[in-house]
Parts: C-alpha cells; structure tokens; sequence
C-alpha cells in the first residue's frame, strides 16, 4: 500500500478543493493507505470556520478523517499568521512546527519516510 501526505492550503474561500482533498485522503485511506492530512496557510483557518458552521459539507468530512485512520495537524507557522490558532486547538487539531519560527510538517522527513506529497489549493 501507498503514502500519502495531502497538503492542504484551501482556505475557506476555496470550499471546493478543500472538499476534494479530505475527499481524496478518505477513498485513500478506506482502501487501506497510510494517509495524513496537513492544513497549510489559509486552510488552517477551516477549523474555526468550521466550528461555527456545523452543517458545512467540510464538517462531516473531516471529523471522518479524524476519527479514523488519518492524522490531521496544522502549520503552527501558519496558523499563526492567519489567526487560526485556537480555532486549531479548540478542535484537537494538533499545530507542527512553532508560530514565527518553522512551517510544519517537516515535508523532506515525509518523502524521506516515503510519503507521497498531494498538494490540493
């Protein structure tokens, strides 16, 4: 089976590929992959955008990858920058790097690791 790391840079100005890319990880992982999803830039902003929208399409999604098989995490970097972080937190979404000082994840280490980088924005 493949690795795959979906990085996600949709903000929710881009409801359409952020729908696709936590769509994709899903069929991915459901047919046995390892897959992970990282929110980057403006899609860190989808967990608080998120949380006041409950009935979004976004929603179902990715409380499905969250409660199965599928790492998500945020940019801390970016979150930051995009005043995401504590949307990030207050949904259990985990922040990788450290705000104002590294972009997480550490994409050379997933490659190394032989993951697959999906970039969706």
């Amino acid at each position: 089976m493949g690795k795959y790391a979906v990085l996600l840079s949709a903000g929710p100005d881009r409801t359409g590929s952020a729908l696709n890319g936590v769509e994709y990880a899903l069929r991915l992982a459901d047919d046995g992959h390892d897959v992970r999803v990282f929110l980057d830039g403006a899609a860190t902003r989808w967990p608080g955008e998120l949380a006041m929208r409950a009935d979004h399409p976004l929603r179902d999604g990715l409380d499905r990858a969250m409660a199965g098989e599928i790492e998500v995490a945020a940019c801390a970097y970016c979150a930051a920058a995009f005043d995401a972080t504590a949307g990030c937190r207050t949904e259990g979404i985990p922040l990788l790097g450290a705000a104002g000082k590294e972009h997480g994840p550490d994409v050379a280490a997933l490659v190394d690791d032989g993951y697959e980088l999906l970039t969706m924005s």
